[in-house]
């Protein structure tokens, strides 16, 4: 399915674990524009439930969108997203998030994130039917 992510060099992830501090684990995250997407792990089982982008701030050109970090550690709706987690986390009763993040838009690659996250979602809703559950809460 993250087959449209193979080209891209500069990724990688993170465990958000109860009692987390989402700064500090994602600290590594580069400021530049990209994808990260979202995986539960919760009974035994290991599901893809989120797919997003930092979106942009002033129109579409890369350099004004957020960077990936400020997007992990930013808002998710109307709570942060160090809150967002912590909620899910209790409601779903998942054990912890396995969080990946890939720079689409820097030196080498100039793609828009916002393009490579409908990609990836649209694959995931061809192969499954439906979207990545927390996405579907938007």
């Amino acid at each position: 399915m993250f087959d449209e992510l193979e080209k891209y060099k500069d990724k990688g992830h993170f465990f958000f674990m109860k009692e987390s501090d989402l700064k500090e684990v994602s600290k590594d995250v580069p400021d530049l524009p990209g994808v990260f997407y979202v995986f539960r792990l919760a009974g035994g089982r290991i599901d893809l439930v989120y797919i997003d982008y930092p979106g942009g701030r002033a129109n579409d050109n890369p350099a004004d969108k957020q960077s990936l970090r400020e997007r992990i550690n930013g808002k998710h709706g109307n709570m942060t997203r160090q809150e967002f987690f912590e909620r899910k986390m209790a409601e779903e009763q998942i054990e912890g998030l396995d969080i990946y993040w890939v720079v689409t838009h820097d030196g080498k690659h100039k793609d828009a994130s916002s393009k490579i996250a409908r990609k990836l979602i649209q694959k995931h809703l061809e192969i499954y039917g439906e979207l990545p559950v927390w996405n579907q809460e938007l």
